[in-house]
Formats: C-alpha cells, structure tokens, sequence
C-alpha cells in the first residue's frame, strides 16, 4: 500500500497520524511505518484503514499502484 495512499486519504479527513492509530488500535510508531511503506497492512488493516478514511480498499490499492509506476518511470529516466 502507498504511503501517499494513506497519508492523501489520513488528510483529507482531517485525522493525524496518531489518532488514526488510535482508531486502528495500533501503536502510532506501526502507523508511522504503515503509512509509510514499510510495514505492509494486513487485509483486516486494509479493510479498517479505508472505512476510517472514508474511501475503499481499491482506492487506497490503485493510489499505490500509480504511486508505484511514477517512481519506477522516474528511475528508468535517470
């Protein structure tokens, strides 16, 4: 999952980092590594992270995937 993925859909509600932890019941230091990329969601997490941020878990799938094929193009271009 796209850290732009969740982080975009995080903001827009208007939730911090913390309190979405919060409401996943997670520690906010495994949200920071979530929304960042380097810990990947289960689907239960999926699933949970796109009903708090008001959206679906293709969304938040297909986000991750443009994310995932503008940097793959930007380091064949360098």
């Amino acid at each position: 999952m796209a850290s732009s993925a969740i982080r975009y859909y995080r903001e827009k509600v208007g939730l911090t980092q913390a309190e979405l932890a919060k409401k996943l019941d997670v520690d906010p230091g495994t949200m920071s590594k979530l929304e960042a990329g380097i810990l990947i969601p289960t689907t239960e997490q999926v699933d949970r992270i796109a009903t708090l941020l008001e959206t679906t878990p293709a969304l938040l799938w297909s986000k991750h995937i443009l994310a995932e094929v503008a940097a793959r193009a930007r380091a064949l271009a360098s």
